[in-house]
């Protein structure tokens, strides 16, 4: 880069970090309003693939289903530590080269990636199978060969968040939902069963990684990679992100896979049910997080920014969350008719607990997502320490579907509580060090 050129980028990236904060706080707004009502409908269409495998199922064979979509979900939130080194690489960067550089050279190695760790993981097919009572290994295969458009898709969703087009984001995660939804139908009306959910669970991951490939050749047609912005692409940690994705992988699944272990395959079904009402909170709220990530990656320096980002976030998570435990607690039962059927009907005393367990959640998540912002190394503390905690006291205490919801609420209560006390820290530590700086 030319002595000339690199003064003009500095100019505008800074001009872009001095923005009003008002604009700032504006143009978040109108990202997260969209990228919120795109992903909502996308957990309609999720919701919908539950609820229709599960009526045409029946509880025991819908038990084995999810726990094979559970095991899909734990492979595919691993990618996610790839998107997030994208996004914050990107959102740092702040322009379409960076972008542009790492969409030609980091999809073709993640999808190798995904290839190498497709095997390494099918050599505990057998143990894993019998560890879930599946007779047949191959299904564990089948899911790990999610990891293939999983790792290539990770890096075109990062590359969308971190320049913040939500819009585009979006749009591709609700084409695949949808077309997941239709190819559901048509598998069942097939006569297959769970192979076809199954399959139609595999297509998805396909498809978000397919549908964004033509757009993003467009949007990166003509712009032309600079060598210091592809280094800075190779370079991002994948340390951090790593962390929050071992958060997620047995905060929001193993509940499942425990289930699936100790229950029996009537109440492992019902308990894969009642995880469904839950996950509806998780599913509303899930488009939150990413969309104020790359936020406070651009203004980890605005301590009094990155409040108001998080209290926006936390304020619409409560409130979407809380309106949805009010109706899980107000008719249990009405709702459990009409997600499911009087087959499911013993899960209704325990849907809005449940349902609490996963508001807390999802608040520790975004949480967790300050503190990964802010490259704070507790987040390593949360899910390794967290993750250990959970899955410990789900074994111990595995006596029933009661006994495991009760379980999944004290802990994400605690987390909950633990998150907001060390971001409380954090931002007072920032303010404090801008006061100080300001003085001096």
């Amino acid at each position: 880069m030319s002595a000339a050129v690199a003064p003009a980028g500095t100019a505008v990236r800074s001009a872009k970090r001095a923005q009003p904060e008002g604009s700032a706080i504006r143009h978040f707004l109108r990202s997260g309003v969209t990228y919120w009502g795109a992903m909502l409908a996308v957990g309609a269409c999720n919701l919908g693939f539950s609820l229709i495998a599960a009526r045409r199922l029946g509880p025991s064979a819908y038990g084995a289903l999810a726990a094979i979509v559970a095991l899909v979900n734990v492979f595919l939130i691993a990618a996610s530590a790839i998107t997030r080194t994208v996004t914050v690489v990107v959102a740092t960067a702040d322009d379409r080269a960076t972008g542009a550089s790492i969409f030609r050279r980091g999809t073709v190695a993640a999808a190798g990636a995904g290839v190498v760790a497709m095997f390494l993981v099918g050599l505990a097919a057998a143990p894993v199978a019998h560890a879930l009572h599946m007779q047949d290994p191959v299904w564990i295969w089948i899911a790990a060969a999610s990891l293939v458009p999983a790792f290539a898709g990770a890096v075109t969703t990062g590359i969308l968040q971190g320049l913040r087009l939500f819009r585009a984001s979006g749009g591709v995660n609700l084409t695949a939902a949808v077309l997941k939804l239709i190819t559901l139908l048509l598998l069942l009306d097939a006569g297959l069963g769970v192979a076809g959910a199954g399959m139609a669970t595999l297509a998805e991951v396909t498809l978000i990684w397919l549908v964004a490939i033509p757009l993003l050749h467009r949007m990166f047609r003509g712009v032309r990679e600079t060598p210091a912005r592809a280094g800075a692409a190779r370079h991002g940690s994948l340390a951090l992100p790593a962390a929050l994705t071992v958060a997620r992988l047995v905060f929001f699944n193993l509940d499942i896979l425990v289930a699936r272990h100790y229950l029996g395959p009537e109440d492992a079904g019902l308990f894969a049910a009642l995880a469904v009402t839950g996950r509806i909170i998780a599913y509303g709220t899930g488009a939150l997080p990413p969309v104020v990530y790359p936020y406070l990656v651009r203004h980890r320096g605005d301590a009094g920014l990155m409040t108001r980002y998080l209290a926006l976030c936390l304020a619409a998570t409560a409130v979407a969350g809380g309106g949805a435990i009010a109706v899980l607690g107000l008719a249990p039962v009405s709702v459990v008719r009409v997600l499911f059927d009087s087959a499911f009907s013993g899960i209704a005393p325990y849907v809005a607990w449940y349902g609490l367990a996963f508001l807390l959640y999802s608040l520790s998540y975004v949480l967790l997502h300050y503190l990964l912002a802010v490259e704070n190394w507790w987040v390593w503390v949360y899910a390794v320490g967290g993750g250990l905690a959970e899955v410990g006291a789900l074994a111990v205490f595995h006596g029933g579907i009661g006994r495991l919801t009760a379980v999944e609420t004290v802990f994400f209560g605690i987390l909950f509580i633990l998150t907001s006390a060390q971001t409380a820290v954090g931002l007072r530590r920032q303010r404090r060090a801008a006061a100080a700086s300001t003085a001096a």
